[in-house]
């Protein structure tokens, strides 16, 4: 297995992804290895139409969710994705095309159909997802408690056990899934060790 060079984080709303992701970009740059952090939507165009999306209602239909990720996927692969990994720099992502798969796919649309769309698109494909798995009742009691954002059309209990499902029935072989309910340095610690055992087992590792 290659050097792991492009990571995603992955998980429902409450899972604490966004924080591991910020922990692992934080201690790639410690150590003196490029990275850079990007997070789906983006802040381009077409994310930011998918932002406003999420604050109002009704909500646009499955079909045109997954085609605006779509087109923000492609914007963002363009200019930020496919550069930094030439660039040789290691791409720590919040959220890829398996929440599309998730989402979307909790709304309607065969979550396999979601998949193969992206794939045609011929979008970089990650090395290693870490899916940070927790109960939908103790993610939403988390979600409900940030005060200073609001909430998202997507932010019910019901909703969130569909997604985590399709999450778990979509783990591979370059997926982590990892106990959301553990400490916030516990879990970080096990997402750098496994990073790390991969780097070992390559030639040309991080180091």
């Amino acid at each position: 297995m290659k050097a792991p060079r492009f990571i995603v984080f992955e998980g429902i709303d409450g899972s604490g992804k966004s924080t591991q992701c910020d922990i692992m970009h934080e201690r790639l740059i410690r150590r003196g290895i490029p990275a850079v952090k990007l997070a789906e939507p983006s802040d381009g165009p077409w994310g930011r139409r998918i932002r406003e999306m999420l604050r109002d209602a009704p909500m646009f239909p499955a079909e045109e969710q997954l085609r605006l990720f779509i087109l923000d996927r492609r914007d963002d692969a363009e200019k930020n994705i496919i550069p930094a990994l030439q660039r040789g720099e290691v791409v720590v992502m919040d959220r890829y095309y398996f929440s599309n798969a998730a989402y979307q796919g909790s709304a309607g649309i065969p979550p396999e159909r979601i998949i193969q769309e992206n794939l045609a698109q011929g979008f970089p494909e990650p090395d290693r997802i870490y899916l940070i798995d927790i109960d939908p009742a103790c993610a939403l009691k988390r979600v409900l408690g940030r005060k200073s954002r609001p909430a998202e059309l997507f932010e019910s209990e019901s909703f969130l056990a569909r997604v985590r499902e399709i999450y778990l029935s979509l783990a591979d072989e370059r997926f982590v899934v990892i106990d959301g309910g553990r400490e916030i340095m516990e879990i970080a610690d096990a997402i750098l060790q496994d990073f790390d055992a991969i780097a070992a087992l390559s030639p040309g590792g991080h180091g």
